[in-house]
């Protein structure tokens, strides 16, 4: 149930499937696990998934290359952002987080105001 409104969510916010992959490797796995990490938190996970390090198996003699991870867009990253913040906001203001109702217009209005409130 839980990751199914996680990847519900994500959709909900523009993510693709293989991104959404990527977070639940790097233990983001359902929309609790975003509670508690900052913008910074965020940014530092999406530099793990585009380089998460290490190399992958070459074909024949040739040899290994840089693992180059999974390609994270900048405005799927803004939307990941902006995702986070939203539950972390949620959870903040008592209020029950819905995946379902959970828009990327709803969630871009969150981070729109809280701009203007600094």
């Amino acid at each position: 149930m839980a990751a199914a409104q996680f990847t519900l969510y994500l959709n909900n916010c523009n993510v693709n499937n293989a991104v959404r992959l990527a977070l639940i490797d790097q233990g983001l796995d359902t929309c609790d696990s975003l509670l508690g990490h900052n913008d910074s938190d965020m940014k530092a996970v999406y530099r793990r998934i585009i380089t998460p390090g290490g190399t992958m198996p070459g074909r024949g003699a040739a040899a290994g290359r840089a693992n180059r991870g999974t390609p994270v867009s900048f405005v799927t990253e803004k939307h990941l952002r902006k995702a986070c913040f939203f539950r972390n906001y949620m959870d903040r203001i008592q209020r029950p987080f819905v995946a379902a109702t959970a828009t990327l217009a709803m969630v871009q209005d969150v981070w729109d105001d809280s701009a203007n409130l600094g």
